[in-house]
């Protein structure tokens, strides 16, 4: 009798994981892990992107003057698989260099992430020399302006010139050009053309404005004031006089909001500024109520403090406004901590506030004229 019992357990024993695997099998022979979720192609009206399986990557050159707010892409997939957002869709790709917009590939139980760039073709000078004179470039409007020593013959030089790579001068490297009026430096690059006027003085170069912040290639962290700070936002207006991507923001409360909340540059951020050498500091701001914007200055462990205010004027809210603060005139105290207070109130003052997202962008500091 024990024999049998014994026989009866192992014969269940087996027969239950008999079907327990025949079970397992089932659900593994459900799942399809070998679907393919590769994007086939990715096109911007006529211009295919460059797909980057192993990275995960999409990048896309669109002609100069396309609009990227509203990019509808048209994207080809294997056999079953979807993608989010889906093809057609429109979606905003003006800030896209520096925060990639992320789609999703789906297809039986797997999944694949890609990020998208989409960014206007573009071809720049990014540096421009004579002899041991270094040009001013702006890229906001392509000038170049190069001061050289007094006597230099302006009608013999041959400058030395980077710009970006695969793209075609002229006029070209090595050549003399005259510059006894403005010259146009041309880049020709994957079918656009961009250009450049570059003046030569004679004289000594004035000194130039010291940028702290301008959200891109110079962008401290600024520290929390009352509220959380975020260092990368994306500008909401770019149509006006800040087009730059990034920039600065907080939110202030419409009810317990004081002017202190902002954010501030010190500690591992601090700057060091001669006001000796620099008279006034400029600043980007936008918000949607009108009133003083404040700076207060420090130097290091928060001493020797100024309060600098400007106003935000009501004629142009809702767009970025460049203020201008006036470091008083007999300050020497190197200043090392910056603040700032976008909207320096307290709420209801000098009228109603609401909870609102308030922004701030390329702070400079201004030489002595």
């Amino acid at each position: 009798m024990k024999t049998l019992k014994i026989i009866i357990n192992i014969g269940l024993v087996l027969l239950l994981g008999g079907l327990f695997n025949a079970c397992k099998q089932e659900v593994a022979d459900s799942l399809n892990l070998n679907a393919d979720v590769h994007v086939l192609a990715f096109k911007v009206a006529h211009v295919n992107g460059v797909v980057d399986n192993e990275t995960g990557t999409i990048t896309v050159l669109v002609p100069a003057g396309t609009d990227l707010s509203t990019v509808a892409p048209v994207i080809d997939l294997p056999a079953n698989a979807v993608i989010k957002p889906a093809s057609g869709v429109a979606q905003n790709f003006q800030f896209s260099t520096s925060s990639p917009v992320v789609y999703r590939v789906y297809n039986g139980n797997v999944f694949q992430m890609y990020r998208v760039t989409v960014k206007e073709i573009k071809a720049e000078i990014t540096a421009f020399r004579i002899g041991n004179r270094t040009g001013i470039i702006n890229q906001n409007d392509n000038s170049i302006v190069i001061y050289l020593p007094e006597g230099t013959d302006l009608t013999q030089l041959s400058p030395m010139v980077e710009y970006t790579g695969g793209a075609e001068i002229s006029p070209a490297q090595g050549n003399y050009v005259d510059f006894s009026s403005p010259v146009t430096y041309t880049l020709s690059y994957m079918g656009e053309t961009f250009s450049y006027t570059a003046t030569a003085i004679i004289g000594e170069e004035p000194k130039q404005p010291l940028i702290i912040f301008n959200g891109e290639n110079i962008a401290p962290q600024w520290a929390d004031l009352g509220t959380a700070v975020e260092n990368q936002s994306n500008n909401p207006k770019t149509d006006g006089i800040n087009a730059s991507p990034l920039c600065v923001s907080i939110v202030r409360n419409a009810v317990n909001g004081e002017g202190w909340h902002g954010g501030a540059l010190w500690n591992e951020n601090k700057v060091n500024i001669d006001p000796t050498e620099y008279s006034r500091f400029s600043i980007m701001v936008l918000k949607e109520v009108a009133g003083d914007v404040q700076l207060e200055i420090q130097s290091d462990g928060e001493s020797n403090k100024d309060w600098l205010r400007a106003w935000y004027a009501e004629d142009h809210l809702g767009e970025w406004q460049e203020l201008i603060f006036e470091i008083p005139e007999n300050r020497t105290a190197i200043i090392n901590n910056i603040l700032v207070m976008p909207h320096e109130h307290a709420n209801g003052q000098p009228m109603a506030f609401e909870t609102q997202r308030m922004y701030w962008d390329e702070l400079k500091a201004l030489p002595k004229e």
